[in-house]
C-alpha cells in the first residue's frame, strides 16, 4: 500500500486510504438501480434464484437506501420475527464500496431469507457464522466487478478494494480482538483511565502491524463505535473468522459446480441448528479445528496479493 502512495510506510492516519488514481481515471458512479443490477447479475452467477431474492427485496421495498437529510452512517440487515421478512438499512452514495456493502446486507438478507421456513429457535445462529452469507456474497460481487474490468487500470482499483478490505479483516480485527481481551483482565484488577486505554491499544495495535506501519493509533478505542456496544462483547470478531470461512464456501463454490447453491442453502438454514465446526463437517466434508482449513483460506488471499503486485509493477514500469 505504501509503495502505491509513494511512501515508505503508511501511518495510522492514512492506511485506509483510497488507491490514488492511475490515469487520472474517475472513480466510477453508480446509480442505485445500476448497482442493483450489478448485484443481481453477480448473484444469477451462483444461481437464479439469488438474483430472483435481490429483484424481491426491490419490489417490495425491503431495502432503504434513499439518502436525507439527518440521516445516520452505516449499513445493517435486520428482520421481523413475525412476517419473517428481511430489511436492509444503508445509505447509497453510488460508489464502489456502497455496491459492496450493499452485497454485503443483501448476502445477510438472504441467510434470513432462505430461514424463512424454520422455528424461530432455528433460526438464531452464533456469531461465528453470522458473516458467512454477507462475505460470500461481497466475494461474488467482487470477482464479478473483476471479470468486467475493461482496462488494466480498473482491474487494479478492484482488486486493491478487495486487498483493503482482506487487509482490514485479516489485521485491524484482530486488533480489536486482542484490545478487547486485554481490557477486559486488565479490568477484573481495577478501573482504566483514558491513558491506561490509550496504552494498551497502542501494545495492541503495533503488536499485529509490527513494523509495516510507522505508529500507533491510541485512541481507536474512543472512535470505534463497536468498542460501545454494551449488550455484546467482542463484536469484531465474527468478522475475522466469517472472512476466512468465505473462503473456505467460495473454494466449494468452484469445485462443486451446479451443486453447489443446494449444498450452501443447505449449509445456511443449518448455522441456527449447530455448531460451527459441525456445520462444515456436515456440509462442506471439513475439520475447523484443522490449521489446513485456515491455510487454504490465506492462500485465495495471496493470490490475490501476488495478482495486484505483478500488474501494478507492469503499469509502473
Amino acid at each position: 500500500m505504501a509503495k502505491v502512495h509513494g511512501l515508505e510506510s503508511m501511518t495510522p492516519w492514512n492506511h485506509l486510504a483510497a488507491m490514488p488514481p492511475m490515469n487520472n481515471s474517475e472513480a466510477k458512479v453508480y446509480e442505485f438501480a445500476e448497482g442493483i443490477e450489478v448485484i443481481k447479475q453477480a448473484f444469477e452467477q451462483v444461481n437464479p434464484e439469488m438474483a430472483e431474492f435481490v429483484q424481491t427485496m426491490v419490489d417490495n421495498g425491503w431495502i432503504d437506501a434513499a439518502p436525507s437529510e439527518n440521516r445516520r452512517l452505516g449499513a445493517y440487515c435486520t428482520k421481523l420475527a413475525a412476517t419473517r421478512t428481511p430489511l436492509v438499512f444503508m445509505t447509497w452514495g453510488g460508489s464502489r464500496s456502497d455496491l459492496l456493502t450493499l452485497a454485503h446486507e443483501l448476502g445477510h438478507a438472504f441467510h434470513n431469507w432462505v430461514m424463512r421456513d424454520l422455528p424461530l429457535c432455528r433460526t438464531e445462529y452464533p456469531m461465528t457464522l453470522a458473516e458467512t452469507a454477507s462475505i460470500f456474497a461481497e466475494n461474488i460481487v467482487r470477482d464479478f466487478l473483476l471479470e468486467q474490468a475493461q482496462t488494466p487500470e480498473e482491474k487494479l482499483e478492484m482488486l486493491w478494494e478487495e486487498l483493503s478490505s482482506a487487509y482490514a479483516l485479516t489485521i485491524n480485527i484482530p486488533v480489536r480482538f486482542e484490545f478487547e481481551k486485554a481490557f477486559y483482565e486488565a479490568r477484573k484488577e481495577s478501573e482504566l483511565d483514558a491513558s491506561q486505554l490509550c496504552d494498551l491499544m497502542s501494545t495492541t495495535w503495533a503488536d499485529w502491524y509490527g513494523d509495516s506501519m510507522n505508529g500507533t493509533d491510541p485512541y481507536f478505542w474512543a472512535s470505534k463505535l463497536h468498542f460501545s456496544i454494551s449488550e455484546l462483547s467482542f463484536y469484531n470478531y465474527p468478522y475475522l473468522f466469517g472472512y476466512l470461512f468465505s473462503q473456505g464456501v467460495y473454494a466449494q463454490r468452484e469445485q462443486k459446480g451446479e451443486q453447489f447453491y443446494a449444498d450452501y442453502v443447505a449449509l445456511l438454514r443449518d448455522t441456527g441448528s449447530y455448531l460451527a465446526e459441525d456445520v462444515v463437517v456436515k456440509h462442506m466434508n471439513k475439520d475447523l479445528t484443522e490449521a489446513t482449513f485456515w491455510q487454504e483460506s490465506m492462500e485465495r488471499l495471496s493470490d490475490k496479493v501476488d495478482e495486484f503486485e505483478n500488474l501494478f509493477n507492469q503499469l509502473s514500469s
